[in-house]
Order: C-alpha cells, then structure tokens, then sequence
C-alpha cells in the first residue's frame, strides 16, 4: 500500500566540507572512494550525538520499525547498516529480542551505539566493503544511502540478496526522486534515477542522486526481491536541527528464494 504526503519543496544553500563540496563529492562516480568514504565518517562524527537529538524523534519512523517487527521471525538476526546512534532503530529492535549487529562508517556513531544499545554489537565499517560473519534474517537500511552514487546503490542491491537468508526481510527507508522536485534535466535518460537534488541537512546543503519509485522497483527485482509494501510519510525536522522536510519512502521487500 502507498500512503502519500504533501511535500515540501528544498531549500536552498551552500554545502562546503574543507572547501569541498562533500555531498557532490560523495555522490561522484569514480574510483576516489575511500577518499570520500572517510569524509562521510568526518561528517557525521562531527555532529554525534547533535544528530540524534534531531531524527531520533522521527514518528513516522517509529512506525515503519514497530511495522516491521510484527514480519519478523522470533530472535531474527538482524543486520542495521548504516546504524547511526543507535537510536531509535537498533534499540527498537533489540529490546524486542532480536540479535542485532550494526555498522557504521563513523567511529563516533559506533561509540555512541554501543552505549545507547549494549545488548547489540557495532562496527565501524563501510558498507560496501562489509561482509557479515553469517547470513542474516532481516537487512535494516535505514537513512543511510544517500552518500551512494547510482552504481554503488545498485552494488548495495546485490549485497543485501548476498546478506540475506532465502526469503530474507529488506527493510529500506530513502527519499524517491520524484519526490524530491527534480527539474527535467536531472533525470538520467532512462528517467529511473535524478542527480544533483539540493536539500539541507544539518544546516548544510547535500546535492542528492536518487532512484525514482520505478527505479527501486526495477533494481530490487534484479538483485532477486519482491517488493511486499512501499509507504510515503512525511517528516518535519525540528526547527533547531537546520534540515529541510524529509520525504520518507519506506520499502519491504523479500529476498526470493
């Protein structure tokens, strides 16, 4: 089912990191990976616990995890990439009993995990290097693609069907394209992805490369997922937190045996 929001359209600013333009930097489809990856870990160990007091009170969040608890299987080992604080996915899910093992690219977020869920273990890692010590039952991509070019999203595709049990849970939360008010000339030609979005985040402007609906579509069935619910929700940051409104598309799907 497909619930939609009125969207807000993005502000806009100037992002820079080290005089560099970290987002579109970041989004660059080249071989300068680790150069960027260790940007993005710059990034988010600077704002630390500044981001949880933001987005740890995100209610249509909050929803989408009590949601999909309800398909998981009891003591599901569970896999939260991108983790963050900690807080609220990780927490969630392990104080419902679930084994839960969480990876980040910023040690600082791995630190802050550990304290806010001390029954779940952390890693700093990058995800598209990671590989877990056992298949998994659940993948939890929760708010964490959008440093990923076009290719390296649809690299991740193929590692969450590698990750995942046969009729494994992928649970994702993203923005989709459309959503984000791209102008024409933002669209690749095959119109299934749109680059260069500005959207403020943290008080800093980010330069986006999302998949349309379609395109999420079109990606998972090629990594071998059925897409089982999809839902839009809406999320007004705090004032303080200097981000513009989140259009959050959620996705389920299951990994076919």
């Amino acid at each position: 089912m497909l619930k939609t929001a009125k969207l807000s359209k993005p502000h806009f600013a100037t992002l820079c990191f080290e005089s560099v333009p970290i987002m579109q930097a970041m989004n660059a489809e080249s071989t300068q990976h680790d150069e960027y990856a260790l940007r993005t870990a710059q990034f988010f160990d600077s704002m630390g616990s500044d981001y949880e007091n933001a987005f740890a009170h995100d209610a249509c969040l909050n929803n989408f995890i009590k949601k999909v608890l309800t398909m998981f299987p009891p003591a599901s080992s569970v896999l939260d990439v991108g983790c963050g604080t900690g807080t609220p996915v990780s927490k969630t899910v392990a104080a419902q009993g679930h084994k839960v093992t969480g990876i980040d690219i910023a040690p600082k977020m791995v630190e802050l995990s550990r304290k806010a869920v001390p029954n779940a273990t952390f890693e700093v890692a990058d995800m598209l290097e990671y590989v877990p010590k056992q298949k998994m039952d659940v993948v939890l991509n929760i708010l964490s693609l959008f440093v990923l070019s076009r290719k390296e999203m649809e690299t991740m595709s193929k590692k969450w069907a590698e990750w995942l049990l046969p009729n494994g849970l992928l649970c994702i939360c993203m923005f989709a394209a459309e959503d984000c008010n791209p102008t024409k000339d933002m669209y690749d030609e095959d119109g299934l992805c749109a680059r260069g979005m500005p959207h403020m985040f943290m008080g800093q402007q980010d330069l986006l490369t999302m998949l349309t609906r379609q395109g999420w579509e079109k990606m998972l069935e090629d990594a071998g997922f059925k897409i089982v619910d999809t839902e839009v929700d809406l999320f007004e940051p705090p004032a303080g937190a200097k981000s513009d409104p989140e259009p959050h598309y959620f996705i389920i799907a299951r990994r076919l045996s």
